[in-house]
């Protein structure tokens, strides 16, 4: 599945434009503020129904604007899909795939699977424990819709049980609460470790071919509650509630389950979010993003889309080749780079048959 047309109005700073993409790699050039990142912020949008810069949806709206579109046209071998996106500060938000409603905004996820690596997916390797959470239930949600759903149920459960503990809800049904947070909570946890296994079976030997040098990279998952067999752990998270009965009283809130789940990255034994420095982090980002991509193909049978953001910053020559070379070359890319970055890759004849676009306050032209 690639992107074969988008189309943008009224999107950031982005001049109103039709285009139409390679369905492998595309470059997109320009200097900085001009409006490549709201080029690929919008193919993300449409793939996954959000930003990955703002939550607020005004904010992807131009100044003294009402409005934005956004419409895409998917294709694969055998069908091809429609995909648009309206947002208007008087009604909200609208999805409709092939001209039929969703009522449901995430019944996109995982249709259209994709990838982003921009300036903030250094809050993964180097941010809080909600960062990392949130890179893996997006993973997950794309590769498995009852990961998806259980999510979601587990986040309803979650609100209705703070509730309760907080003193704003009867607290009569807590243990109807309790037995719906294991249920969901320990299949999140479950999907999470087997998910760390899966990347942890690239991650060292990309890290290595983005580096040349034989150090691991591996994930650890801490979850909340300790467990050695995945058979086991809504037994675990049972007893784990109970046992936090009295603190989760005091406190108003549950303090224990997959919302408290801790992942860290490492280096060789060396913990990377202490002691790594930028470039490794920079390395580090783009080698899960490889086994990101890696791990949905081999789940879903369908190549994501890969969105490389700023992908030569902090990289030399020798490690950007190399960082390309992970990729697969079957699959659609969009990188973007500086002015700078397009001249050094013209002048070193590296383009090739690549489509090439060049942003400039806002205006999107194909070179």
């Amino acid at each position: 599945m690639f992107l074969n047309r988008l189309e943008i109005q009224k999107f950031r700073n982005l001049q109103p434009a039709t285009v139409e993409y390679s369905p492998h790699r595309n470059y997109i050039f320009g200097d900085n503020a001009q409006g490549k990142t709201n080029l690929i912020e919008a193919i993300y949008l449409l793939c996954l129904a959000r930003s990955f810069r703002t939550r607020d949806e005004i904010d992807l709206v131009p100044f003294s604007q009402e409005y934005y579109l956004i419409e895409g046209e998917f294709l694969d071998e055998r069908i091809s899909h429609h995909v648009g996106i309206t947002y208007d500060v008087t009604h909200g938000k609208q999805i409709k795939i092939d001209g039929k409603r969703l009522t449901q905004f995430s019944r996109l996820i995982g249709l259209f699977p994709i990838i982003v690596l921009s300036a903030d997916d250094y809050e993964i390797t180097s941010g809080p424990p909600a960062q990392r959470r949130r890179f893996f239930n997006v993973l997950l949600s794309q590769s498995s819709s009852r990961y998806l759903d259980d999510l979601k149920q587990y986040d309803q459960v979650l609100k209705q049980r703070n509730a309760i503990l907080a003193g704003a809800a009867e607290n009569s049904t807590l243990d109807v609460w309790d037995e719906q947070l294991v249920q969901s909570g320990a299949r999140l946890m479950v999907s999470r470790s087997v998910m760390v296994d899966e990347l942890n079976g690239y991650l060292a030997d990309f890290y290595s071919a983005m580096t040349s040098k034989r150090w691991t990279f591996r994930i650890a998952y801490h979850p909340s509650v300790k467990f050695q067999h995945r058979e086991h752990v809504a037994d675990h998270l049972q007893a784990a509630l109970k046992r936090a009965a009295s603190v989760e009283r005091r406190q108003g809130k549950t303090v224990v389950g997959p919302h408290r789940d801790e992942f860290l990255f490492y280096i060789s034994d060396n913990e990377l979010r202490k002691f790594g420095s930028r470039g490794e982090h920079k390395s580090a980002l783009v080698s899960l993003k490889a086994a990101e991509a890696q791990v949905l193909y081999k789940r879903t049978e369908n190549r994501p889309i890969l969105l490389l953001d700023d992908l030569y910053a902090e990289l030399d020559n020798q490690r950007s080749l190399q960082a390309l070379g992970l990729f697969d070359r079957a699959s659609q890319i969009f990188i973007t780079g500086t002015s700078l970055d397009y001249a050094g890759m013209l002048n070193a004849g590296s383009l090739g048959d690549q489509t090439t676009f060049m942003v400039e306050n806002g205006k999107i032209n194909r070179v």
